[in-house]
């Protein structure tokens, strides 16, 4: 991992620290060379890989959505293959239901079939499998969540996500990995590039707010306490101070709440004298089964901005290969 500059871990270590990451990237990048020497081909599908240089809070899955949503509009069937890291059936796979939970499956992929709920979306570390299982459910166009971490599997197109300024961009070190891409995107902060995103760049942008039903609220000047579990909860607490930001919480990347933490919430929200929690919409799907009526939540639905020619290439990609 890369250690941020505000650290508060003592300078004379820093080195040797820095030199334990060094190590842990190298056996991670020979790992990834050594898997991609027995690839396997896959003809009759197009496999379109979201990739990314760092352990997560690049934005794939956001990507991986935008890249469905054009899909979709072009009335192309497609699957979406994913890890569902640390879920019960990350072992086994398993095709997401809709009446599965995070914990039966993880937190985004849930998020992705909640968002597609007529796709199908599967689980499982072992990838190859997850490909035998979509390909036989009659998908021709696979969507592959981190695929950089499947190199035993040739892609159709990849597009990798890098954000220079991530504290767990782990290949930093190895730049030349973004070769392995068809297109690279960098991650330009909100408010550095109004208007149309720049080529070879990407943000994000908060399109609204909605409550727990799905209705769209005018927050307006109305105080909020947010909180995230994410990969980047720098960037979600940043897109939240562009509104009258009172208090933020932030819990690792999938941590699984609990009343009790929404209990703490509520009480922070009390305190703060803030109208509204608000949180993203991966955290929504870990708390609306057990989310108090009485508590006043919004879901910020953050998108992914994005060149025009983006999912364009990945398009006409498809189409030239008669898969659309």
């Amino acid at each position: 991992m890369q250690l941020k500059a505000n650290s508060a871990i003592p300078r004379l270590i820093r080195p040797f620290l820095n030199l334990i990451s060094l190590v842990f990237k190298s056996i991670s990048f020979i790992h990834i060379k050594i898997k991609a020497l027995r690839q396997k081909e896959f003809p009759l599908l197009f496999i379109i890989s979201v990739d990314s240089l760092s352990f997560g809070g690049t934005g794939k899955t956001p990507m991986v959505m935008a890249i469905g949503r054009a899909l979709e509009k072009k009335g192309a069937r497609f699957a979406i293959i994913s890890r569902g890291y640390r879920s019960r059936f990350e072992k086994r796979g398993t095709c997401v239901q809709a009446g599965h939970s995070c914990q039966d499956v993880g937190d985004e992929p849930l998020l992705l079939k909640t968002i597609f709920p007529a796709r199908d979306v599967f689980i499982g570390r072992d990838r190859l499998r997850s490909v035998a299982a979509a390909a036989a459910a009659n998908n021709r166009i696979l969507i592959l969540d981190d695929g950089l971490q499947s190199s035993h599997i040739k892609k159709d197109f990849s597009i990798m996500l890098v954000n220079p300024g991530h504290p767990y961009f782990y290949l930093r070190h190895f730049k030349f990995m973004r070769r392995r891409a068809d297109h690279v995107l960098t991650y330009m902060p909100a408010g550095q590039a109004p208007g149309p995103v720049p080529a070879g760049t990407y943000g994000f942008v908060i399109e609204k707010f909605v409550d727990a039903a799905g209705r769209e609220v005018a927050i307006g000047a109305a105080p909020i306490v947010a909180f995230s579990a994410l990969g980047d909860n720098d960037r979600f607490e940043n897109d939240m101070r562009r509104y009258r930001l009172a208090a933020f919480r932030a819990y690792p990347d999938h941590h699984a709440f609990t009343p009790a933490d929404l209990s703490s919430l509520e009480s922070l929200r009390t305190a703060k004298g803030a109208d509204w929690l608000a949180c993203s919409e991966k955290d929504f799907c870990k708390i609306k089964s057990f989310l108090p009526g009485a508590i006043p939540l919004l879901v910020a639905r953050n998108e992914i901005r994005l060149p025009h020619d983006a999912i364009k290439q990945i398009i006409n990609h498809a189409a030239e290969k008669g898969f659309i």
